[in-house]
């Protein structure tokens, strides 16, 4: 019986500490391969790692460069027509943060307040320790070359005690805004799941815990994620699939879920837009798809 009582408390202590993951059970489906509805008319977008839609302006579109670029979003129209500025006229876009190093910049998320979030999240090898969100207010596209942060979010993973870890499931690459609250999706290597956090304190005078509160078998790497402007839906990108979650009172894994197998380049990108969702890949193309061709799944 002391064996016994002893095995029970050793899985309850387990379940506590790592929490259940959450799966659904996919239907056969063949893989949708995507086609491009256009391709960026800009040379210098040429790792495509984000997208938001302005809830400012409209018809305008943020992306950046993945890491080893400089500290620059280009806005474009939903044609992925570059909005030029007058401050570098034909010859050259985008708008420089002029505070913020792109050590490795990933994902963008925007809030309803008119601000963009650039994620410097990357975290590929599980060393860093400075990671970080850049907080702009979502600038005129065609004005003025420049801006600024106007706050850092300074985090850290609290289950991570070594750097590097093992297991290599600290990367982020996935950042959305929903119900006044800031949320990250991991990006696991050592298994096919994502965690989701969630930031209680975005206070820039410290460095942040950021709270776990779910985990899916998502069967893939994160590489972007969107909520809907209510927060109801969020948008979830991997290499192979697309996943949208939909709960209002924002516990996504267990809510409605909805899925469809892709086949595309390496997309790396995801936002709403109205009825579609909109997806970017590191080789300069847009891809359009309606909502309603994913499949609920539970």
């Amino acid at each position: 019986m002391k064996k016994l009582i002893i095995i029970v408390l050793s899985i309850i202590s387990i379940t506590l500490l790592f929490g259940q993951v959450t799966s659904v059970t996919l239907p056969e489906k063949e893989t949708v391969k995507l086609t491009p509805y256009a391709t960026f008319d800009f040379a210098d977008i040429n790792e495509s790692s984000a997208i938001v839609k302005s809830r400012v302006w409209d018809d305008v579109y943020w992306t950046l460069n993945d890491s080893g670029c400089n500290n620059r979003i280009f806005p474009f129209n939903s044609n992925g027509e570059l909005y030029r500025t007058e401050w570098y006229k034909e010859k050259d876009g985008g708008i420089f943060i002029g505070n913020a190093i792109n050590i490795d910049w990933e994902d963008m998320a925007v809030d309803n307040d008119g601000n963009i979030y650039v994620c410097d999240t990357g975290n590929n090898f599980n060393t860093r320790q400075d990671l970080a969100i850049h907080v702009i207010k979502d600038p005129i596209p065609n004005a003025t070359g420049n801006t600024t942060s106007t706050k850092t979010i300074k985090f850290y993973y609290p289950e991570q005690k070594k750097f590097p870890a093992v297991p290599n499931n600290y990367d982020c690459e996935a950042v959305f805004w929903a119900k006044d609250n800031l949320y990250l999706l991991t990006k696991h290597r050592a298994d096919k799941q994502t965690h989701l956090y969630r930031f209680d304190s975005t206070d820039q005078l410290k460095i942040n815990p950021v709270t776990r509160i779910g985990k899916f078998e998502i069967g893939g790497m994160v590489t972007a994620a969107d909520a809907s402007i209510d927060g109801s839906k969020l948008v979830v990108l991997t290499y192979d699939n697309i996943w949208i979650f939909e709960a209002e009172d924002g516990d996504y894994f267990n809510g409605k879920i909805s899925w469809l197998p892709i086949n595309a380049n390496q997309c790396e990108a995801v936002c709403f837009d109205g009825d579609d969702i909109i997806i970017t890949s590191e080789q300069m193309q847009l891809f359009r798809l309606p909502i309603s061709e994913l499949i609920p799944v539970n």
